[in-house]
């Protein structure tokens, strides 16, 4: 079985396998310990957890980006665009996310095509993402570094 986690230390999402509920596991990312918690998901296949993962991963954004929008103005277009870069790499365990996902995920954000392209070059001549044309990775870990 496969235990879907929220880490507790550095907020990744991810699974791990495991043998029962009571067994012990680490964050793929930070390499704290993940024990079983009130909430926690189980998935009998990899396709499963890989599946409860990215639906996780888009709950946690979208109730972040709720709590930001309620408290004010709503996120930039920018900060949305790498945003979904960020989340499209955490949900692939650090491997670069291709252009073509990055445009679904913002087109379906409601955010124009046009507008993500022009925000992933600004992005890029800003150094915080690689662009090679296919696929796009973060060049830092946090945006509180811009």
């Amino acid at each position: 079985m496969f235990r879907v986690y929220h880490c507790s230390r550095c907020k990744n999402i991810g699974y791990s396998q495991v043998e029962s509920e009571e067994d012990a596991s680490r964050c793929s990312l930070c390499q704290a310990l993940v024990l079983h918690e009130t909430g926690t998901v189980y998935a009998v296949t990899r396709q499963e957890a890989q599946i409860l993962v990215r639906d996780l991963a888009l709950e946690s954004r979208m109730s972040k980006t709720k709590l930001r929008e309620g408290a004010g103005r709503g996120l930039g277009v920018k900060k949305r665009v790498y945003n979904i870069i960020e989340a499209l790499i955490d949900l692939k365990r650090g491997k670069p996310a291709s252009i073509e996902e990055i445009m679904r995920e913002c087109s379906e954000a409601g955010i124009d095509l046009g507008r993500a392209m022009k925000f992933l070059d600004t992005l890029e001549s800003e150094g915080l993402i690689l662009n090679d044309g296919v696929h796009i990775m973060t060049t830092r870990e946090a945006w509180s570094d811009v």
